[in-house]
C-alpha cells in the first residue's frame, strides 16, 4: 500500500517555487549591480544600500527566535480536530490548553506582527524585496519546527494558503511559496514533513455550494484581499473560496496536515483552507504563520493569553 503523504503530488514547480540556483559571488555582483541601479534602503531603519543592515536583523531574530501559540483571540479559527487532541504527543510552545473539545485550531507563529517584523514582511510581500527571503524563511522555519514537534509521529504535510491570482500577477512571485520553496530546497523543512499545494482558489464569482449569495461573478470577481476589513467583513470575503484541487481529491483522507500562512489576523483564511481540506477528510493539527497580530486590549482574557504564550509562560 503507497505511503499516504509521499502518494501525493509533488509541491516542486508550483507557482512561487524556485528562483534557481545561482551561485553566491554572481548573486553577490548582481545585487551590488542593482544596488547603483535602483538604490535600497533598510526596511527597519533607512540606512542605505541594504534591505535589512545587521543591527535590524539582529531585530529581527531576536522577534522571531521563540515561536509562540497565538490563536488567543482570532475568533474566526476553526475547531481543533477532536481526533487531534486524543493522538498527541507533544505541544507547541505555550501549550497550557488540556482536554475540552471546544478549543480553537492550535497556531504557531514565529513573532508579533509589528516593529520590524511587520515592515519586514510588508516589503518582502508589496516592494519586491526578495532579498529578504532568508531571514523571513529562517523564521518561518523555526516556527514549523516548534509547531511540528508537538504533533504526533508519522507523516505530515505542509498545505501553504493559495495566493490570489490577480496577487500574483501583480508581485509576478508567490511571497509564501516562495520562503517555502526555500526551506524544501535547503532541506531545511521538519523532519517527516512534506511540502504540497492541494489547496487552491475557486473562481471568484463561486463560492461551495454555488454562486455567490446574489452576487453576480463580475462584481465578486472585484473582490480584494483581507485587509481594513472586520472579523465579519473578513469571513464574509473568503467563506467558499478556496476547494481542493482536482488531482487531490481522494487523496487526502487522514492525512495530517499543517496549514501555513504569513499573518494572522481574525483567522478567517485559515479557516477557509481548513474548511476545504476537512471536506476531503484531511486531519488539520494546526496551523503556522509567521507573525500574528495581537488580539485588541479591550478582549482582556485573549489579550492576556496571547502575551503571556508569546513570553513562555503558558
Amino acid at each position: 500500500m503507497a505511503h499516504p503523504v509521499r502518494a501525493l503530488p509533488d509541491a516542486g514547480g508550483a507557482p512561487g517555487g524556485s528562483s534557481g540556483g545561482v551561485p553566491a559571488a554572481a548573486g553577490r555582483a548582481l545585487r551590488g549591480f542593482w544596488a547603483l541601479i535602483l538604490p535600497t534602503s533598510c526596511v527597519g531603519c533607512g540606512r542605505q544600500d541594504t534591505s535589512l543592515c545587521r543591527p535590524c536583523r539582529r531585530a529581527f531574530r531576536r522577534a522571531t527566535v521563540r515561536p509562540f501559540r497565538a490563536e488567543a483571540g482570532a475568533g474566526s479559527l476553526p475547531l481543533r480536530d477532536p481526533a487531534a487532541l486524543e493522538t498527541r504527543t507533544g505541544a507547541p510552545p505555550g501549550a497550557g490548553d488540556a482536554g475540552g473539545g471546544f478549543e480553537p485550531l492550535p497556531v504557531v507563529a514565529a513573532g508579533i506582527y509589528g516593529g520590524v517584523v511587520a515592515r519586514a514582511l510588508l516589503a518582502f510581500k508589496n516592494a519586491g524585496h526578495t532579498d529578504l527571503a532568508r531571514p523571513l524563511a529562517a523564521a518561518l522555519g523555526g516556527a514549523l519546527l516548534a509547531a511540528r514537534a508537538g504533533l504526533p509521529a508519522g507523516p505530515c504535510l505542509l498545505v501553504p494558503v493559495p495566493t490570489r491570482g490577480r496577487s500574483l500577477r501583480r508581485r509576478g512571485y508567490d511571497p509564501l511559496g516562495l520562503l517555502l520553496d526555500g526551506l524544501r530546497r535547503r532541506g531545511e523543512l521538519p523532519a517527516g514533513s512534506r511540502l504540497a499545494r492541494p489547496v487552491g482558489h475557486r473562481h471568484p464569482g463561486m463560492r461551495a455550494g454555488g454562486r455567490s449569495a446574489g452576487i453576480p461573478w463580475f462584481a465578486a470577481a472585484r473582490r480584494g484581499g483581507q485587509k481594513g476589513l472586520g472579523r465579519r467583513g473578513r469571513q464574509e470575503n473568503v467563506a467558499g473560496s478556496m476547494r481542493v484541487r482536482r488531482r487531490y481529491r481522494g487523496r487526502l483522507q487522514g492525512v495530517q496536515c499543517l496549514v501555513v500562512d504569513d499573518v494572522l489576523t481574525t483567522g478567517a483564511t485559515l479557516a477557509e483552507a481548513v474548511r476545504a481540506l476537512r471536506a476531503e477528510g484531511a486531519a488539520v493539527a494546526g496551523a503556522v504563520v509567521l507573525a500574528a497580530t495581537p488580539p485588541p486590549s479591550g478582549t482582556e482574557l485573549a489579550y492576556s493569553e496571547f502575551r503571556r504564550n508569546r513570553r513562555g509562560e503558558g
